[in-house]
Formats: C-alpha cells, sequence, structure tokens
C-alpha cells in the first residue's frame, strides 16, 4: 500500500493505493474536497484514457469526503505513482468529448437518504469517460453527488447517485425534470 498527503490551504487529503493485479489499482481518497470535485477527476483520468469500473464515495459532514475508485491503467502507458490525484480533483480541464451516453435504463426519484436528495440509477454499456459525461452533466443542472455508487461489470455500468443541489439543497422539481429530459433526448 502507497500513502499519499497533499496539504492545499492548510486542508489535508489523503491518498492510499493498492494494487489489486492486471494493472488495476484501488485508490482511497480521504479529505476536504470543494463540490465538482468527483466530476473534475473523473475527467482527468478519462483524458488520460484511465477506466473507473467501480466507485464507492459518500460526503461526510461539511465537504468532507471519504472515496474508494478502481482504475483500470491496461488502455495507458501512465503509471498509477505518477498521478496527482489531489491535483486532478481541483483541475477544472475541459470535458471528455461529448458523445451520447447511451444509458438503456434510467431511475430517478425523490429519496430521503441524504437528509433529501435526488435519487438516480443508470445502466448501459460501459466507456471510458461516460461517468465524466454523467457528471458534467448533473453539473449543468447545479445538481451534484453527496453519495455514489459505480459499478461496471462485463462492460455494463450500474451506477447510482444520490444529488443534492447547490449548499446541499433538495433539488428543484424544475432541476429534476429539465435533467431527466436531457438525459433521455441523448439516448
Amino acid at each position: 500500500m502507497h500513502k499519499f498527503a497533499a496539504v492545499s490551504n492548510k486542508i489535508e487529503s489523503d491518498v492510499y493505493m493498492n494494487y489489486l493485479g492486471l494493472q488495476c489499482y484501488q485508490v482511497d481518497l480521504k479529505g476536504r474536497f470543494a463540490p465538482g470535485w468527483v466530476g473534475h477527476l473523473s475527467n482527468g483520468l478519462a483524458h488520460r484514457n484511465i477506466n473507473i469500473t467501480r466507485v464507492e464515495a459518500a460526503r461526510g459532514v461539511g465537504m468532507q469526503w471519504s472515496a474508494r475508485l478502481n482504475l483500470d491503467f491496461t488502455t495507458t502507458d501512465i503509471r498509477p505513482d505518477d498521478l496527482d490525484y489531489i491535483g486532478l480533483s481541483r483541475e477544472s480541464s475541459s470535458a471528455v468529448k461529448a458523445e451520447s451516453l447511451c444509458i438503456e435504463s434510467l431511475k430517478m426519484e425523490f429519496s430521503t437518504d441524504c437528509d433529501g436528495s435526488l435519487y438516480l440509477e443508470a445502466g448501459g454499456p460501459d466507456r471510458i469517460g461516460i461517468l465524466s459525461s454523467l457528471l458534467n452533466r448533473f453539473s449543468l443542472f447545479s445538481l451534484f453527488p453527496v453519495k455514489m455508487l459505480v459499478e461496471t461489470k462485463n462492460n455494463r455500468i450500474f451506477d447510482r447517485f444520490w444529488l443534492k443541489g447547490l449548499g446541499s439543497s433538495i433539488p428543484s422539481k424544475e432541476a429534476v425534470s429539465a435533467l431527466k429530459e436531457r438525459l433521455e433526448e441523448e439516448n
């Protein structure tokens, strides 16, 4: 296990990395992260052709996060130790190439989890950058995950998100309706 620590503006974040085998790594991130951090991180990884195969992430008190990502490096020459994961989570790079999401199943409903949130479940074929594309779509309507369970099995995604609005507000019906319309029209 490798441990890296990053300190910025007196805010500490920790990164732990475990080798899973076959060029796959598990990266644990803990610390304070700004809204949109997971979108920035997934976008940076997609730009580097690194596939995210699993994510378990939850926001605690304030902006404290605990996240575990499984990353597949088989499609890149980048070494996992050479990446600045904290830096990528803060970097606003251009979005990955806009492609159709190809979401085959979509479920959206209000949930009492996370003190009121929008629960969104998406399923369909996997591709590098699909998580980044989903998170970018959510942010267009000022919706950000406070909890995520993202899985890829047999080249298929099964992603679950609990989304909140700015300031941890319960998403408005208008934002939910607009997001649903946008996701459905892209398929």
